[in-house]
């Protein structure tokens, strides 16, 4: 019951602060995302940019407002995480993504990099963040290779609560810095998780 109790108070701070889909004067953006995993597939949905993707196999297919088709394929090998991916974008432009990322002991840092193979253009990405008692941090750099130049930052907080033994909720919020450190919309919400059997 203390569990509901703490999502029920959450979720209405989050409602109070996002007051539908953005509050103006608070410059707030409240976005949340489902994920849905049963017998090894994955079907998620999230508000920012619109995506939804299908993922089994550590292959991902996705879509969004930002990209037309994508195809993502991850696997871990000796705790080390990797990823490659293609995006055919909604400018009709071809980019190839690469991630690697590494946990010890619930801290984890991981880096990209994604060739926009028309601009012939490269961008990378650097972040670490930690994960304890159901408390997570990451925090999240963004730089442009071609210019040698720092972009942008993002923090990321939240703290997911296991509401059943398949169901869990992850208050969160996002906060985005530019290359000057001004600060950009803050993005809040709820990630909201179900399982059925393995998605293994």
């Amino acid at each position: 019951m203390k569990k509901y109790l703490i999502a029920l108070v959450a979720g209405l701070g989050l409602i109070v602060a996002g007051c539908g889909d953005k509050a103006e004067a608070m410059d707030v953006d409240f976005v949340s995302d489902l994920s849905i995993a049963s017998e090894g597939w994955t079907i998620g949905i999230d508000q920012d940019g619109d995506k939804l993707s299908v993922a089994a196999a550590g292959v991902t297919l996705s879509t969004s407002d930002s990209t037309q088709v994508g195809i993502k394929y991850a696997t871990t090998i000796a705790g080390i995480t990797g990823s490659a991916s293609y995006d055919y974008t909604s400018d009709d432009e071809h980019e190839l993504g690469f991630d690697t990322s590494i946990s010890v002991i619930g801290v984890n840092v991981d880096a990209g990099l994604d060739w926009n193979i028309d601009d012939s253009s490269f961008d990378a990405s650097l972040g670490t963040g930690y994960s304890a008692f159901g408390l997570d941090g990451s925090a999240t750099s963004y730089w442009d290779i071609d210019d040698f130049g720092f972009t942008g930052m993002d923090i990321d907080a939240g703290y997911t609560m296991n509401l059943t033994d398949n169901v869990s909720l992850r208050p969160n919020v996002t906060i985005p810095f530019d290359d000057d450190f001004e600060r950009g919309s803050i993005s809040a919400g709820f990630s909201v998780s179900i399982s059925f059997g393995s998605s293994e």
